[in-house]
């Protein structure tokens, strides 16, 4: 993927996780016109690969993991991801205007990188920093 400026509040991605990523990223191919770039995975139960699924002009279409390692608890559907430098201060809003915190992953800086929230109807998006 090439550097971006992102705004806040931008859609910057979008994932599928599932437990049958091969079968889900052979069905976007044929769907969507997408090809894959697989993404080489580890958790305790060995390695896999997750995928980058690229459009015709290499650009990233969005990504299709599996539902194991980091992904383990992530809802199986699409969840779109929204720019936000300071995903913490974020989370702060969303638990504080009655959504739940759902899923999360913390960089080495002990900040977070995404979240997977719910907002006060239901619905499941994230909030990434984009590194």
């Amino acid at each position: 993927m090439k550097d971006r400026a992102y705004k806040v509040g931008q859609i910057v991605w979008a994932d599928y996780t599932s437990e049958q990523a091969d079968s889900l990223k052979e069905f976007y191919k044929e769907v969507a016109g997408w090809k894959e770039h697989p993404i080489k995975m580890q958790d305790a139960d060995g390695e896999y690969h997750d995928y980058a699924m690229l459009r015709e002009d290499n650009e990233v279409a969005g990504g299709i993991c599996y539902k194991r390692g980091v992904n383990r608890d992530i809802p199986s559907q699409w969840i779109m991801y929204i720019f936000a430098p300071d995903v913490d201060e974020r989370l702060d809003k969303v638990l504080a205007l009655g959504g739940k915190l759902i899923h999360s992953n913390k960089g080495k800086d002990g900040k977070y990188n995404f979240i997977i929230v719910e907002d006060p109807a239901g619905a499941v998006f994230g909030i990434g920093r984009m590194q």
